[in-house]
């Protein structure tokens, strides 16, 4: 149906016409010269990353080359994977300039007034503009039409990045499984991106702390706390609090011998109070983060501080006191040279990133739902690394260089202890009174699976791309089919769980709150290897180095070996 345009809507057309094609024609230029670029160039082809890496692979141990290795990869990928989303981008606002440009040019015909034939220079030059006019437009719509057909059709053949790059930058694509634990260090919460599994073999099934049997050497903490050893080279590093004095310690991991203590209170902005907390968590119930050049330690009055490996305080602050019900026991995690906080408070809920080394605080993230107590998980889905927050009601996935918020999905409730667990493909999220969740990440997140027959209400569960094993605070423990969520197999324990199972060497470790220790086999059937038990109570979760475990009970740090 024809349109009656009066020339005033004819002359807003044009205008119209023109932007958009101009619109149109520059977005397609850009996209054919990008395409090309992504084409025929691969970043991880750079000749100055692959001389570097060169420099590494005859010096592997050299931790600052592997360091600058992780830097200029990451970089490169960054820099890969965002010119490849405007492609994608650009596919559809090129289409939407062009449709527009169509319309208009369609409506502008339409409604084209026939005006007489007059004879003479004038209507040649008339006729010559309009085919000058025409042949634009041709020329226009034949770049438009080959950017955006070669953007559809070269998609699937550009370069691919999912390969390693000699060491583990967390950009690679959804393929490419987490870096292998490292079998010495324990940076964090749960041991390497606090995932639950430690690197390495070799470690007991045997020991009894009260024997002596299997105990390298035993070291009383000075101060109370609930957070667990974090480890890097031959140190381990605890908090303990009591009263308003909180303190860093610094352990020789062969002797047991406390090489320094940090002090962690009379910090700017410290409330003159400490805040009130659930007996079982105190305020020092955050594990720390540490790195080859920092250990980072967090307090439930909010003091956050920052230490170099020989004791000197690099900086220190106070973020706020996170004030809720039980206390604050959230525990940190590094990556990327930043400090990654979950802050949860009745106030505000948010996410932090700090520079490490100077305590800038480079972005501030504020989440949605009611403050929860679990802590931060590092998974690799999707080209990149993603921090992954179990939270209430929503499960959230940040970028951990920017803190943008990448997906989130409502699926929890109630009091959130629990941090997720991550294999190569799914996010499991559980609390109890509530459900066990397996998730698919992706910017549509979907839950593939549920069930809520044993749900923990402070471990953390664990997962491999087979199974998913929960411990739950009476005594339940289950094996799961992470793919399709079957419980294959669930046995009954006489005592409570709140530390978090960790899975080494094909065996599963799960510490009761009594201090045993039950080493099952990682495995489709029940099987029981050993119990070993510790002589002390404890919540803390255990860590594993260099073929040793190291235990924190109420009062004493343990060293387990194998004889």
């Amino acid at each position: 149906m024809k349109l009656n345009l009066t020339d005033k809507d004819i002359s807003s057309l044009k205008v119209v016409s023109q932007l958009s094609g101009g619109f149109t024609l520059i977005v397609a230029l850009t996209m054919i010269f990008s395409l090309i670029q992504l084409k025929t160039i691969n970043p991880l082809d750079n000749p100055v990353l692959l001389s570097v890496k060169e420099q590494f692979d005859k010096d592997p141990a050299n931790a600052a080359k592997a360091e600058q290795v992780r830097a200029m990869d990451l970089m490169a990928r960054k820099a890969y994977f965002s010119s490849r989303w405007q492609v994608e981008v650009g596919s559809y606002l090129l289409l939407a300039g062009a449709l527009i440009f169509i319309v208009c040019q369609r409506l502008i015909e339409d409604n084209k007034r026939i005006s007489p034939v007059l004879p003479g220079a004038k209507q040649d030059l008339l006729t010559n503009q309009e085919k000058n006019r025409k042949y634009l437009m041709a020329a226009a719509s034949v770049i438009a039409v080959t950017a955006i057909a070669s953007s559809f059709l070269l998609r699937g053949d550009l370069p691919d990045l999912s390969g390693k790059s000699g060491v583990a930058s967390g950009t690679e694509k959804s393929n490419m499984t987490a870096p292998e634990p490292d079998k010495t260090n324990y940076p964090s919460f749960r041991g390497q991106d606090s995932r639950g599994i430690a690197g390495g073999s070799g470690y007991s099934t045997e020991w009894n702390g009260e024997e002596g049997k299997n105990i390298e050497w035993k070291t009383e903490i000075p101060k109370p706390g609930q957070s667990s050893p974090a480890i890097w080279g031959n140190k381990i590093f605890l908090t303990g609090a009591e009263d308003k004095l909180c303190e860093v310690y610094c352990i020789d991991k062969e002797s047991g011998k406390i090489l320094w203590t940090g002090s962690a209170s009379n910090i700017p902005g410290e409330p003159e109070v400490s805040p009130e907390t659930d007996q079982d968590a105190g305020l020092a119930a955050s594990t720390v983060a540490v790195n080859d050049k920092v250990i980072c330690a967090v307090f439930a009055n909010g003091n956050l501080v920052c230490f170099d490996h020989s004791g000197q305080l690099l900086w220190s602050k106070n973020i706020g006191l996170p004030e809720n019900v039980y206390g604050y026991s959230s525990s940190l995690m590094i990556y990327d040279k930043l400090l990654l906080v979950q802050f949860d408070s009745n106030e505000k809920i948010s996410l932090m990133g700090f520079e490490d080394e100077t305590g800038e605080l480079k972005w501030e993230t504020a989440r949605q739902g009611r403050p929860v107590w679990s802590s931060p998980v590092l998974a690799y889905f999707g080209g990149n690394p993603q921090l992954i927050i179990n939270g209430n009601p929503n499960v959230t996935s940040y970028d951990p260089v920017t803190g943008k918020e990448m997906w989130s999905i409502e699926c929890m409730s109630g009091d959130v202890a629990p941090s997720v667990a991550v294999n190569s493909t799914m996010a499991y999220a559980v609390t109890d009174y509530a459900k066990l969740a397996a998730i698919k990440a992706g910017m549509a997140p979907s839950i593939v699976w549920e069930d809520n027959t044993f749900t923990p209400d402070v471990s953390s569960p664990v997962a491999t791309d087979k199974f998913v094993f929960v411990a739950t605070g009476t005594g339940d423990i289950a094996c799961y089919n992470s793919e399709k969520g079957d419980t294959l197999w669930t046995h009954y324990f006489t005592d409570q769980f709140y530390a978090s199972p960790i899975i080494a060497d094909g065996m599963v470790y799960l510490l009761d709150r009594s201090g045993v220790m039950h080493i099952i086999e990682a495995d489709a059937e029940f099987k029981l290897i050993a119990e070993a038990p510790l002589g002390e109570r404890t919540d803390c979760t255990p860590a594993f180095s260099d073929k040793k475990i190291y235990l924190r009970g109420k009062k004493n740090l343990y060293c387990i070996t194998k004889n």
